[in-house]
């Protein structure tokens, strides 16, 4: 059996051979579910919304419209927006 405690802001410290066992990171992202009277944390991996490709596209067009003022609505309209630029 493995124990830690729950510290100040509600922290507790994954011992060192469960971290190692799943081969975990810093800054890992966990689910927390709690079944029955457990706590249970799954380890996720979350992906980007864009790939780097749009951020670029995204990033050249914040400085292309700067002070111009235009308005394009969040969705497919912004999509499309970002696929015709060059």
């Amino acid at each position: 059996m493995i124990i830690t405690r729950l510290k100040e802001k509600n922290q507790i410290t994954l011992p060192k051979k469960i971290v190692e066992r799943l081969r975990l990171k810093k800054d890992e992202l966990f689910e927390v579910k709690i079944e029955k009277n457990c706590i249970v944390l799954i380890p996720v991996e979350i992906k980007p919304k864009y790939t780097p490709q749009e951020l670029e596209k995204i990033n050249k067009l914040i400085t292309k419209e700067k002070k111009k003022a235009k308005t394009i609505k969040a969705g497919k309209e912004f999509s499309s927006y970002i696929d015709n630029i060059k």
